[in-house]
């Protein structure tokens, strides 16, 4: 909870299952499973707190995206969510008309448009569910299932829309009739779910919604976004010489501008809270994740220690990790351990290099970190190429920002200034800053932004700044390239 500053009042935290694994790859998880833990956060904020129903003048909703969900007419969910890190391919594929057959195969797109039906979730479950794909009367995101539990109306925000689903990210709306990704995709327009610009209002709290949370019934509900979209209004306040970096368990780097650019041919500009503005982002699906993994993997006697100090493994390793010199003495991570369709590729892999018999554990997790935010500067560089202006500040959100020392590493990496925003919880507040626009606290997102986001510790590039440059230039900005022909043939 927020007020109209965005100062953080209180917050409620349930630790909840992200997903069930039912097969090696898979990621589902029910959609009622979801929707009873926001009724039971929500029921422990009346309990836990001073705070009453009676003060939410308005909420907003942010998840995580591209988690896909199957409804009936009634909108009931036919099948549990498919949730964003699922793996999971389709491999029998709609067929396009003969005239983009051409048309991709001149532009040499044919096996990325393959790739890219293949990642659709939607025609994975018209190949293996074809029952569920025919009942299916809407096909939508979890943010869109979640507001209908909240006001019995099925809507969703326009800055939600990220997945392998056929909207036209330029035009902020569901792709014209003749558009391309309608054969690539095998749904259809009567599927897809309204959408109502950020800041605006989606509908109001129900009756149902009453009994089963405590919130009171007419309480509007206002359009937000995503969390990477929310997330990147708090970090770069819609400011075109900042970047946005984001060190969650997916790892982000992007811009917001007014005009509509690709960093990438084809890698689309997502919808921006802010007015009549676009995301540029490049991402690694396996962000901070990667260091989770290791630690999981590698580091139980580090997840002991830490245990018995009372700190999270991941704090108890950047305190271990902060004296070895930058660059691992010659440790390089490239950290594509998920493709992707434009960038990386989808013959990308990841790939560690340069192991001595000297290198211990503690190496490796400080080199993955920098494998990060090393790729990282690299997706800024190409950001740059379109950025309006010059890109001279960055602000760190995500679990990996509360790090000093990632900190402290990032803005020698970046050879930029790197600050914090003064909340870890980035993506509620730029969804509080989406709300307080729509009941009328301010008259733009924008300006909400400027009013309500303020910023916390710097960092300066400081005496490995240099050492960062050298290995970005001469190493780890090259990997990816020497070793893509070797991936291809894998």
């Amino acid at each position: 909870m927020f007020d109209g500053n965005g100062q953080l009042i209180t917050k409620i935290m349930h630790q909840v299952v992200p997903y069930e694994v039912p097969q090696l790859g898979w990621a589902e998880q029910d959609a009622n499973y979801c929707w009873q833990q926001v009724c039971e956060v929500l029921k422990a904020l009346w309990r836990e707190s001073n705070i009453t129903p009676s003060q939410i003048v308005g909420v907003s909703l942010t998840t995580q995206r591209n988690c896909v969900i199957h409804l009936d007419e009634e909108c009931r969910p036919l099948r549990p969510i498919i949730m964003w890190p699922d793996n999971r391919r389709a491999n029998k594929l709609p067929p396009f008309s003969p005239w983009w057959k051409i048309a991709f195969g001149v532009i040499g797109m044919t096996k990325r448009l393959s790739y890219f039906q293949g990642e659709s979730e939607c025609n994975w479950v018209v190949q293996h569910q074809p029952e569920i794909a025919h009942q299916s009367k809407k096909i939508g995101f979890l943010s869109a299932w979640l507001n209908y539990k909240l006001s019995g109306v099925l809507v969703d925000s326009v800055a939600a829309q990220v997945g392998y689903l056929p909207f036209n990210y330029k035009k902020r709306q569901w792709g014209n009739a003749w558009a391309w990704q309608w054969e690539a995709i095998d749904v259809t327009r009567a599927q897809m779910i309204d959408v109502v610009e950020p800041g605006e209002t989606l509908a109001h709290i129900s009756e149902q919604a009453q009994s089963e949370t405590g919130l009171i019934a007419g309480t509007a509900i206002i359009s937000a976004g995503a969390d990477k979209a929310c997330e990147t209004l708090t970090s770069g306040t819609a400011s075109p010489n900042v970047a946005s970096i984001s060190l969650g368990t997916a790892a982000t780097v992007s811009i917001t501008q007014q005009n509509y650019r690709e960093a990438f041919r084809y890698l689309p500009a997502y919808p921006s809270l802010v007015e009549d503005s676009f995301i540029n982002e490049i991402i690694l699906q396996r962000g901070f994740w990667l260091l989770s993994h290791f630690i999981e993997q590698y580091g139980q006697e580090d997840v002991q220690e830490a245990s018995r100090l009372g700190v999270k493994p991941e704090e108890y390793i950047c305190r271990r990790i902060a004296d070895i010199q930058p660059g691992c003495n010659g440790l390089i991570v490239q950290p594509f351990w998920a493709p992707g369709v434009i960038y990386p590729g989808p013959e990308a892999r990841g790939s560690i290099v340069g192991f001595t018999p000297d290198h211990t554990r503690f190496d490796l997790y400080r080199s993955l970190i920098e494998g990060i935010l090393l790729s990282l500067k690299q997706g800024l560089a190409r950001l740059e190429r379109i950025s309006p202006e010059k890109i001279d500040l960055i602000r760190v959100s995500g679990g990996g920002s509360q790090s000093d020392v990632v900190m402290q590493i990032a803005s020698d990496v970046f050879n930029l200034p790197c600050e914090r925003v003064q909340t870890h919880e980035t993506s509620g507040l730029g969804a509080a800053i989406a709300c307080a626009k729509g009941v009328g606290f301010y008259d733009t997102i924008s300006d909400g932004a400027k009013a309500m986001v303020k910023h916390g510790k710097r960092f300066e590039p400081g005496e490995n700044a240099a050492v960062y440059q050298e290995i970005y230039g001469t190493k780890s900005s090259k990997i990816y390239s020497y070793l893509k022909s070797f991936y291809k043939k894998y």
